[in-house]
C-alpha cells in the first residue's frame, strides 16, 4: 500500500463491528408492520444470511422481487426467471453509476432493513422515524459499540506520519459525532463529512479534499463496506479502494483491496511492499 497520503473512511459498518442496534431498528419498524412476528422472523433470517435477500443483491420495492446470481426470485426464494444475465446487467449499472430504476442495491444491512420495510409495507414516514430513533439509541451512553481493536492506534500512527485522515458518512451529524466519541476517535480526523450523499456526492468531495490537502487522487485510499457507495465512485476517480466485505457479496468486486475484516488494512499498510 505504497504512497498513500490520504485515507477516507466510511463510518457505519466500517469503523465498528456492532450490530445490536439493528435489533432496536427491527423492533421499531415491526411495530408499524401488519405482521409483526413475520417481520421479525424475516429480519433474523436476513441477518443470519439464511434469507434469499443478501447484501450484494437487488430488491424491487414495486414488484417485491429479489434479483441475484440465480435470477429473479420471490421474497421466499422461488426462482421465477432463471439465469444471471439481468443480475449482471444491474451490477454493471452499479459499476457505471447508472440509475437502477425501481431496483435497490442492497449495499449493507441498513439497505436490507429498507427492503424489509418495503416488503412489509411499512409507511415511509415510519421508516424515517424508526431510523432516527435507532440513531438516537446508538448515541446513548449505556449502549455499547463493539470497537475494532487497534483501529485508534492505526489512525493515530497515520496522523503522526502526516497522512490526512477523513471521515465521510451518509449519516446525520449529531449521532455520528456521538458514535465517533464512543469509539474513541474524536479529534483524530482532519475532516468529518456528514450526509455526504454517497455515491453521487463522494467523488466531488474526494476531489475537493485532494485539492485542499495537496494530494493527487491516486494517493487517496477510500475505505468502506458499501460497494456502490464507497468503492465505485472512488475507483472511477482514480483512488485506491479498500472494500470491507464481511457478507461476501456474490458479484465481482473491482477494488484494490477486498477483505472481510478491517484489520487486514493494518496488515497491508505494514507489509514490506509499503514504501513508507
Amino acid at each position: 500500500m505504497p504512497d498513500i497520503r490520504m485515507i477516507v473512511y466510511d463510518l457505519d459498518g466500517t469503523l465498528y463491528r456492532d450490530r445490536s442496534h439493528f435489533r432496536r431498528y427491527c423492533e421499531l419498524l415491526a411495530a408499524g408492520a401488519p405482521r409483526l412476528r413475520v417481520f421479525e422472523r424475516d429480519w433474523e433470517e436476513i441477518e443470519e444470511e439464511r434469507h434469499p435477500l443478501r447484501v450484494g443483491m437487488f430488491f424491487n420495492g414495486r414488484t417485491g422481487q429479489i434479483c441475484g446470481p440465480k435470477g429473479l426470485m420471490t421474497w421466499e426464494g422461488e426462482v421465477v426467471q432463471a439465469g444471471s444475465a439481468f443480475y449482471d446487467d444491474l451490477v454493471n449499472d452499479v459499476e457505471q453509476e447508472r440509475d437502477l430504476g425501481d431496483w435497490l442495491y442492497i449495499g449493507d444491512l441498513w439497505w436490507s432493513m429498507i427492503a424489509l420495510a418495503a416488503w412489509h409495507r411499512v409507511p415511509p414516514e415510519r421508516l424515517r422515524e424508526s431510523f432516527l430513533a435507532t440513531r438516537a439509541y446508538m448515541m446513548e451512553d449505556t449502549v455499547p459499540l463493539r470497537t475494532v481493536p487497534g483501529l485508534r492506534e492505526f489512525i493515530q500512527a497515520r496522523n503522526r506520519e502526516g497522512v490526512v485522515q477523513i471521515l465521510a458518512t451518509n449519516s446525520p451529524e449529531p449521532d455520528s459525532r456521538a458514535i465517533i466519541g464512543k469509539l474513541g476517535l474524536k479529534g483524530l480526523f482532519q475532516v468529518c463529512s456528514f450526509v455526504t450523499g454517497k455515491p453521487a456526492g463522494l467523488l466531488p468531495r474526494l476531489r475537493e479534499w485532494a485539492a485542499k490537502f495537496g494530494v493527487s487522487l491516486d494517493e487517496v485510499l477510500m475505505v468502506g463496506d458499501n460497494y456502490r457507495n464507497d468503492v465505485v465512485p472512488a475507483r472511477r476517480g482514480g483512488c485506491r479502494t479498500f472494500f470491507l466485505d464481511p457478507h461476501r457479496v456474490p458479484h465481482p468486486v473491482h477494488a484494490t483491496y477486498h477483505e472481510r475484516r478491517i484489520e487486514s488494512l493494518f496488515v497491508h499498510w505494514n507489509s514490506p511492499q509499503n514504501s513508507r
